[in-house]
């Protein structure tokens, strides 16, 4: 008996085994055909309906695409001798307006003279102040198609990017007729002041001197094989030093060499260049001290109003009259014409962006139907979320359309304007933006807002108008220039804390850290 249960027990056994082998292999292939027919359905090729969004390939001036410069008419008013030489001594070489004779940097106003503007009043225009090195020039011609006002427009010019400069501004103002409201301002460091090809030099070519030999290179090297054989210990020594120090410098006549002339660069048709120009400024690896430029441009205005922006900010439809005409409105004709302005009030213009592949909103109806659909977003708002983030922020957006500019609210005192980069239509009162900050930090527009909180300024935020920018690239950084812009930073604040009396509504910013 006891037998036959150890024999049925070991079947029993080996059948449950069995069957649980066979139900893991049914398990398995019920699992690989489901995830067959997912993966199956996943990649099945769907018929949408094809969308043009999101195909936009944005390009400064690619409105001019297929017309070529008409080499007998130049839209721009050149001194000095250019854009083919430059007279020195027909000018005079001014400081910077902040940092004046102490500055390292020397200044050349209205290389470019804008005449579109020049019969209007001061307090009937607004100029748009902005800035650039030679490789962002061609973004000024967006704004001279949508600006209806004079452009302060400042380059920064060390060495041969003086060159580069006069080459793209004389195929610009040969190609679009908005350059007339163009004014050109250069700056540069003393250490590197700028220079220009004449024509004669443009197009000479230099050719590289070549040698031949007879003998062959079998016959170098055996001879050099001899040669080597027939030293002794210190001769062979003092060879093989030679030979080191030759071969180092061979390879470092291979390496490239630094620029010493601007390239000649080459234009097909009006609409610009596709390809990346080297500047004296990269191959030297200066740093670009973007307040300069945009005090210079701002100094330069000879308006009631300017407006200090980035030029590859491009202005909404009809922004500059549609703020004088608010001004008046508000003021009245007969103080306006008188040249009154609202003491100490700045009005802030929101800035925004959009995502790569989408053009750039003419108006706000569709910028607030682009930002609903997260194909636009207020500027750096994924690199810098407080940086552009104006008060009343959801408030624009969902207010409909006023069609005009208004003012929307002022900014509250608990706003913290130490972490607002705001940019915005102002008067020839306002602090200078501090020169000793490089463009690589970002404290280089906070400073002048805590000096504006410090006097007591309203920040009025407009409705109706804005700047856009197109798909924005992360900021650029430079690790030693934000050491150093943090450390002039804390002495700024310091200053200006001994300077101004304490004020509540600024005790935000003393203790700031960036």
């Amino acid at each position: 008996m006891s037998r036959c249960l150890r024999i049925f027990g070991a079947y029993s056994y080996r059948l449950t085994r069995r069957h649980s082998t066979l139900l893991l292999i049914a398990s398995l292939i019920v699992t690989l055909t489901v995830i067959f027919h997912l993966y199956t359905h996943r990649h099945h090729h769907h018929h949408h309906t094809l969308t043009s969004i999101g195909d936009f390939d944005y390009q400064p001036g690619a409105f001019l695409k297929g017309q070529q410069p008409n080499e007998n008419k130049t839209y721009c008013q050149f001194n000095y001798g250019l854009p083919d030489t430059l007279k020195w001594g027909t000018f005079r070489v001014m400081p910077t307006p902040e940092a004046g004779l102490h500055s390292p940097y020397r200044v050349i106003y209205n290389a470019i003279k804008g005449t579109a503007y020049s019969n209007y009043s001061k307090y009937n225009a607004v100029t748009y102040a902005t800035q650039a090195t030679p490789e962002y020039i061609y973004h000024i011609v967006e704004i001279a198609r949508y600006w209806n006002g004079p452009i302060s427009l400042t380059v920064f010019v060390p060495n041969y990017d003086l060159d580069i400069t006069m080459q793209i501004m004389n195929q610009l103002c040969h190609c679009y007729s908005g350059m007339s409201k163009v004014s050109l301002h250069l700056f540069y460091p003393k250490k590197h002041p700028p220079k220009l090809r004449n024509k004669e030099q443009r197009t000479t070519t230099t050719e590289m001197p070549t040698t031949t030999s007879n003998i062959t290179i079998e016959e170098m090297l055996q001879k050099k094989l001899d040669n080597y054989r027939q030293l002794d210990n210190k001769t062979r020594y003092e060879y093989i030093q030679r030979a080191r120090k030759s071969k180092i410098e061979r390879m470092m006549s291979r390496m490239p060499a630094k620029r010493i002339i601007a390239p000649n660069l080459m234009f097909n048709d009006c609409s610009g260049i596709d390809y990346g120009i080297m500047t004296f400024k990269k191959d030297n690896n200066l740093i670009y001290h973007i307040n300069v430029g945009r005090n210079v441009a701002r100094n330069a205005s000879k308006t009631n109003y300017f407006i200090v922006s980035d030029i590859e900010m491009v202005p909404s439809d009809g922004l500059a009259p549609k703020f004088l005409t608010m001004v008046r409105k508000l003021m009245g004709d007969k103080k306006r014409d008188e040249g009154c302005i609202f003491g100490k009030t700045v009005f802030v213009v929101p800035l925004f962006e959009v995502e790569k592949g989408e053009q750039i909103p003419r108006d706000k109806d569709t910028l607030v139907t682009m930002v609903a659909s997260n194909r636009a977003m207020y500027f750096h708002q994924k690199f810098c979320s407080h940086c552009q983030r104006f008060p009343g922020l959801q408030t624009w957006l969902t207010r409909p359309s006023p069609g005009i500019v208004e003012p929307m609210l002022i900014a509250r005192r608990e706003y913290p304007f130490h972490r607002w980069e705001p940019l915005y239509f102002g008067t020839r009162k306002e602090p200078w933006y501090s020169e000793s900050l490089s463009w690589e930090g970002r404290q280089d527009k906070m400073t002048q807002m805590l000096e504006l909180c410090l006097q007591e300024y309203r920040l009025v935020v407009l409705d109706g108008g804005f700047l856009c920018h197109a798909a924005a690239r992360a900021p650029a950084r430079h690790t030693g220039a934000e050491r150093a812009n943090t450390k002039q930073y804390h002495k700024i604040i310091a200053a200006l804390k001994a300077q101004y009396p304490d004020r509540p509504a600024c005790k935000l910013m003393w203790g700031c850290n960036t």
